[in-house]
């Protein structure tokens, strides 16, 4: 396998979905733009319809902010004229892009990323396009995350999904989705739901796969598990979140994510990665916390976490 210079790139579009946030939105496409290889890569955005009527004015001043849009190869936009939901947006949106490239950067739009992102998921794209372990490229590692000092790359491999910046290609797309119902039935078997927990905890249960509860995110990890598949990272991350402060559908304030940053140099692509162990156990104890799957679990429970979580938030921001 060749490393692929940056001259021999072919750009992968971008897809952004998009609600009622502008600010998020203009926050989001404005880092993108200070990426070099923005004017050379091609801008989707699908925005859905207002759910009440409440979010109508806001949905319309986020689709006439996006009409403004310029510093891309193309911006394409899709507006619904009905709200289809999250899920099912989601799945038509790749499908629509897919219709005309072979791969796409994918980004929610509260994602404010690195001037090095777009080149690491298009490097990583093109490096490990023929390499079967790889199922997608992912741009955000935990803000607690230190590799060895022995550890000699700028990337590692996991076997579970980030979905806050990943690149993939349409072929690992559609096996995915032509095999998660068949997939999610394998839970049935505790044994395999004991060995997919082995590998990252969850907040989600076994049940709610079963009962097709979890969204794409989840299923993502789940095929992965299964197919023995990995995802590519940076060992600094390059993407921050910023719907941690409530605003998001399925992005709860969390405390692990109050304060994060982003790196700004380069991604230097290994093409003959291997996994690490140690890696993978200092990954585990990091999403596994009595915080977060414990302490956070029985706030939520009682109502009482959203309020406790802006005070530290207040907190983190003195410090900083």
């Amino acid at each position: 396998m060749n490393k692929t210079t940056t001259s021999e790139i072919s750009y992968a579009p971008v897809l952004i979905s998009v609600y009622d946030r502008q600010k998020h939105l203009e926050a989001c496409i404005e880092a993108l733009k200070k990426n070099p290889e923005a004017k050379d890569t091609p801008l989707y955005i699908v925005s859905d319809s207002w759910q009440h009527e409440g979010h109508r004015k806001a949905i319309e001043e986020v689709r006439e902010y996006i009409g403004t849009i310029t510093g891309f190869k193309e911006v394409n936009t899709r507006f619904r004229d009905k709200n289809w939901g999250m899920r099912a947006s989601a799945l038509d949106a790749f499908e629509w892009v897919f219709s005309s490239h072979d791969q796409l950067i994918r980004m929610e739009d509260d994602i404010i990323c690195s001037p090095c992102y777009l080149r690491f998921l298009n490097e990583g794209l093109n490096t490990f396009r023929d390499d079967e372990r790889i199922f997608c490229i992912c741009a955000h590692t935990h803000p607690n995350f230190k590799p060895p000092r022995s550890y000699p790359h700028d990337i590692y491999l996991w076997e579970t999904f980030s979905p806050w910046g990943f690149s993939i290609w349409k072929d690992r797309w559609e096996t995915f989705t032509h095999n998660t119902g068949r997939e999610i039935e394998k839970l049935s078997d505790r044994t395999t739901w004991q060995n997919f927990q082995k590998v990252r905890p969850r907040m989600a249960t076994r049940k709610m796969y079963l009962d097709g509860k979890i969204h794409n995110d989840g299923r993502l990890n789940l095929h992965m598990f299964l197919n023995n598949r990995y995802a590519v990272f940076p060992v600094r991350n390059l993407t921050i979140n910023k719907g941690m402060d409530g605003s998001g559908t399925n992005c709860a304030l969390g405390w692990t994510y109050a304060q994060q940053s982003h790196s700004e140099i380069p991604v230097d692509i290994s093409p003959q990665i291997q996994p690490s162990p140690p890696i993978e156990k200092q990954l585990y104890r990091l999403h596994y916390s009595l915080i977060n799957h414990g302490i956070a679990r029985i706030l939520r429970t009682i109502g009482l976490f959203d309020p406790m979580y802006k005070c530290y938030q207040k907190l983190v921001s003195r410090k900083a």
